[in-house]
């Protein structure tokens, strides 16, 4: 699709949680910004650029059995869903690495499938080794469309390089070059510091399945995601006035003059709360208004062309301390708060649980109860954790508190999604990669 229809078809919305100042003090405001792209076009229009993976498989020892049978399921589900210009290249890796198949265009799949069939475990875990080689792959293909390693593991890395830090450090190396990086954990032993580290630098995404059979379901959603993008490498970059500091509320990535948004799907909104601190002094006099924020968000259509939004501004009246106690907050912006402080409240409960007091994650998980009972999905969340908490598993509790936190921060949402949330609805009426669901860990129930 032409660059420029993109620009215009993606709209750019910044929504305050109060639509006003407050005189004669200081002022802290959040600002919701949604990147919100057209629905799916169909006909021609539909036709989208070849996209080139690269399936990086862990055959170590502890994937004997039915996580390998899975994981062999999974990847044989991707050759399914790709079409026959799409590249594929297949990466086995131990304390070995081997690159079972090259990236070259899948045609019927065939080959690859009996490749994927013959893949049986070893030994050791070197997975930098593995992601390494698949990245490598991809710099065989033609073209500048969508190219990303999908790496599945259930272990440390423990052959090769191992550092966390620096394994991510290539993962951004990689993503600048375009080539982007999926990360699957597998049950309770992989490293999920170091498999969300990888997909965060690495510009893709991060999943996990707490048992074998758990794996297809984030599959499906990045082969579903992965069909129906519209931009990548999304940037989000903002200028305020001088005095004005500016953060983003939801640790997004940071690159060079802003922050990382998620890839742009068609009919959903990437999304991001800026919070603004306002000193008193760079406030005009009560009902004028401060032009407090303007942004620009530029990113890649799936052909590899820049493409620029066009900018959006925001400008907020000052008012009286008495008028402004009288605005409401915006349902929409204080729902994405509500969600961003229960990230902050799991984030607390996984280093409880690290150091092994489950009292105070059992406190915690009451406190976030009570406050955040009025989000239907938060709750549900909660509830999720509660049950894994009373089982007492350290890892698992660990796992995911770490990855659902980090859904409620970074993901992309419906455009019209709602305040209500169930499962069920959720299930039916939504793609699999905008589905709000309460354990992430879980297959769809």
């Amino acid at each position: 699709m032409p660059t420029d229809h993109l620009s215009l078809s993606t709209a750019v919305a910044l929504t305050p949680r109060r639509a006003g100042l407050s005189a004669g003090t200081d002022n802290t405001i959040e600002i919701l910004v949604r990147v919100q792209a057209a629905d799916a076009p169909s006909g021609d229009a539909a036709d989208r650029a070849p996209q080139a993976i690269a399936l990086v498989i862990d055959r170590s020892g502890s994937m004997e059995g039915r996580p390998l049978a899975e994981a062999r399921r999974c990847a044989e589900y991707v050759v399914g869903k790709l079409r026959p210009k799409d590249a594929v290249s297949l990466v086995q890796f131990d304390n070995r690495v081997q690159r079972l198949w090259p990236a070259v265009p899948l045609g019927d799949g065939a080959p690859l499938r009996a490749a994927i069939a013959a893949i049986h475990s070893g030994g050791n875990t070197h997975l930098h080794g593995g992601w390494r080689e698949g990245a490598e792959t991809l710099t065989d293909v033609a073209g500048t469309g969508l190219k990303r390693v999908i790496l599945l593991s259930d272990g440390q890395a423990n052959e090769g390089l191992t550092d966390a830090t620096a394994i991510a450090a290539q993962c951004a190396e990689w993503a600048a070059r375009g080539v982007t990086t999926s990360t699957y954990g597998l049950g309770n032993s992989f490293n999920e510091e170091l498999m969300v580290a990888m997909a965060r630098a690495g510009g893709g995404n991060h999943y996990y399945g707490d048992m074998a059979e758990d794996l297809m379901d984030p599959f499906q959603q990045e082969l579903e995601l992965l069909g129906n993008l519209c931009l990548c490498d999304l940037r989000l970059s903002a200028i305020v006035p001088d005095g004005v500091e500016v953060q983003v509320a939801n640790a997004l990535p940071s690159v060079e003059g802003g922050w990382r948004l998620p890839d742009l799907a068609w009919g959903a909104e990437a999304w991001a709360v800026l919070r603004l601190k306002v000193p008193m002094g760079a406030l005009p006099p009560i009902g004028q208004l401060l032009s407090v924020l303007r942004v620009s968000v530029e990113g890649r259509s799936l052909e590899g062309e820049a493409v620029t939004l066009e900018r959006a501004g925001l400008a907020l009246p000052v008012l009286s301390a008495s008028a402004f106690d009288k605005l409401m907050d915006d349902e929409l912006v204080s729902r994405r708060l509500v969600e961003l402080a229960a990230a902050d409240a799991l984030s607390r409960m996984r280093t409880a649980a690290d150091h092994g007091d489950w009292a105070a994650v059992e406190r915690l998980l009451e406190e976030a109860s009570r406050k955040f009972a009025g989000n239907e999905w938060v709750a549900a969340v909660l509830a999720a954790m509660k049950e894994i908490a009373e089982s007492r598993s350290r890892e698992r509790m660990m796992k995911e508190s770490m990855y659902s936190a980090s859904k409620l921060r970074s993901r992309l949402s419906a455009k019209d999604e709602g305040v209500s949330f169930s499962v069920a609805e959720e299930s039916i009426e939504r793609p699999a990669y905008l589905r709000r669901k309460p354990s992430q860990g879980k297959g769809e129930v």
